[in-house]
C-alpha cells in the first residue's frame, strides 16, 4: 500500500521540494509557480503513461485511506476550516458518494479532450474541502493529468493531510502539488502556466477576485410557505455563505410574502439561538476578519439604502469570527445588490410578476432554487438563456434538478 504506483518509494507525506509542493521558506512567488508547473509536467510523463487500471488501483487505495481517516479530516475541517459539525457531515456524504459507481468503470474517450497530459489548476474550497478533492482533483488524477491546488493559508493542514494520503496510496509526489495563497497575482500566474481549471463547481466566493455571484431562492404563488421558509434558512446560511450554492437572494410572491417573512424570521432567530448555545454544531464560522468587515460594510450600506433589518444577528471579528443570521427586507426586488458578500446575510423581497424573477436572475448566480408545483419542462427553458445551469425545483413531495 505504501509503495508508489510508478515503482518509486512514496514519500511519507511531504515532497522533497517542501511540505506543500514548493520550496519552503516564505510566501509563494511567481518563480515557485513556474517551478511547480515544470515539475508537474515532468511527473505527468510517467503518471499518464500508466495503464488506466493502475491509476484506478491508486484511486481505490486513496479513497480507502480517506475513509480510514474520516474522523481526523472532520476535526481538521472544524478546527482549521471553521466548518460546523453539520456541514462536515454533509461534505463527507457528498464527497464519497461518486466513488461507489463512477470510478469503477473506465470513462468513455472524449473527442474534445486532447491526448496530451494536462496540468490543471484547482482552488481549495473551505465550505466543501473533501467534495472539492474527490469530485474535482481525484477524477483529474485518475485520468492521467496533474493538478496544482492554490490553498488559503488556514486550509493548508487539511489539504496537506489529503495530499499525504494520496502519496501514501502511491501517487508520484509532483503529480499533485499545493501552493499556499489565493491572491490575485498568484492566480494570474497559475492561470498562465496551467492548461485548464478543475474547480469542482464555482470559484469560492471568499477567494480574492472571485466573480461568483450569489444564488437565487424563489417562492412562487403555488408554493407552500412553511416548508419553503425552512428550506430557505438552510440554503441561505449554510457555511456562512462561503459555498457557491448559498442563496442569499430570496424572492417571494406577494401572495405569500408577509407570511413567509414571518416564518423565515422565526426560523432564522431560532437558528441563531441554537448557534449561540452550540456554535461548533449549528453554523460554520466566517473565514477571516476581512470577510467580517465586508459583511458589516454591506449591512451598513443596505440600511442606508432603506433596507429594513428584520433579524439582527451578531457579526463579530472577535475570537473565531462568530456570527448569527441577519435578515434584511427590501421592498423592491430590483433594488437588491447582486454583490452580496459571503456571510450570514439573507435579503428578502416580494415580486408580483414572474418577469421580475427572470430579470433578477440576470444579476445572480448559476444556482437557482424554486419552490413550486409547476413542471420542470415549463420553467427550465425560461432560465436557459440566463446562465442558470443548476436549477432545482422543490415540489411538496419531491425535488427535480436540471
Amino acid at each position: 500500500m505504501g509503495s508508489s504506483v510508478t515503482g518509486e518509494a512514496a514519500p511519507p507525506g511531504a515532497s522533497p521540494a517542501g511540505p506543500f509542493g514548493v520550496p519552503s521558506g516564505g510566501p509563494t512567488t511567481p518563480d515557485d509557480v513556474m517551478a511547480a508547473a515544470s515539475r508537474a509536467r515532468l511527473a505527468g510523463l510517467s503518471w499518464s503513461s500508466l495503464p488506466w487500471a493502475r491509476r484506478q488501483q491508486w484511486a481505490v487505495r486513496f479513497v480507502h485511506l480517506a475513509r480510514r481517516d474520516a474522523s481526523a479530516l472532520a476535526r481538521l475541517a472544524m478546527r482549521t476550516g471553521g466548518l460546523c459539525r453539520r456541514d462536515v457531515v454533509a461534505d463527507q456524504g457528498v464527497a464519497f458518494r461518486p466513488y461507489r459507481t463512477a470510478w469503477r468503470r473506465r470513462p468513455q474517450a472524449r473527442a474534445d479532450k486532447p491526448p496530451a497530459m494536462q496540468v490543471m489548476l484547482s482552488l481549495s474550497d473551505d465550505a466543501a474541502p473533501l467534495t472539492h478533492v474527490f469530485q474535482g482533483v481525484l477524477p483529474v488524477l485518475l485520468n492521467g493529468d496533474c493538478v496544482i491546488t492554490a490553498v488559503q493559508p488556514h486550509a493548508v493542514p487539511m489539504v496537506a493531510h489529503l495530499r499525504a494520503l494520496a502519496l501514501e496510496a502511491g501517487l508520484p509526489g509532483d503529480a499533485w502539488q499545493q501552493l499556499e495563497g489565493q491572491d490575485r497575482r498568484l492566480l494570474w500566474v497559475l492561470t498562465e502556466h496551467t492548461d485548464a481549471s478543475t474547480t469542482a463547481c464555482c470559484t469560492p466566493r471568499s477567494a480574492p477576485g472571485s466573480t461568483t455571484r450569489p444564488g437565487l431562492f424563489v417562492v412562487r404563488k403555488d408554493a407552500r410557505p412553511r416548508p419553503a421558509a425552512r428550506d430557505a434558512v438552510q440554503a441561505t446560511f449554510r457555511a456562512a455563505g462561503r459555498h457557491c450554492r448559498a442563496t442569499p437572494v430570496v424572492a417571494v410572491h406577494a401572495h405569500h410574502y408577509d407570511r413567509f417573512l414571518e416564518l423565515f424570521a422565526a426560523e432564522a432567530r431560532e437558528l441563531g439561538e441554537r448557534a449561540r448555545r452550540s456554535p461548533e454544531t449549528v453554523l460554520s464560522r466566517m473565514t477571516s476578519e476581512h470577510q467580517v468587515d465586508a459583511v458589516q460594510a454591506y449591512l451598513h450600506r443596505a440600511v442606508e439604502e432603506h433596507a429594513r433589518v428584520v433579524v439582527s444577528g451578531a457579526v463579530s471579528s472577535f475570537g473565531r469570527h462568530t456570527h448569527s443570521p441577519v435578515v434584511l427586507e427590501q421592498r423592491h426586488l430590483d433594488l437588491i445588490d447582486a454583490a452580496i458578500p459571503p456571510g450570514p446575510v439573507a435579503v428578502v423581497a416580494p415580486f408580483t410578476a414572474w418577469s421580475e424573477v427572470l430579470w433578477a436572475a440576470r444579476g445572480t448566480g448559476r444556482h437557482v432554487t424554486v419552490h413550486t408545483t409547476s413542471p420542470l419542462s415549463q420553467l427550465a427553458p425560461q432560465f436557459a438563456a440566463l446562465g442558470v445551469d443548476d436549477l432545482r425545483l422543490v415540489h411538496p413531495a419531491f425535488t427535480l434538478r436540471r
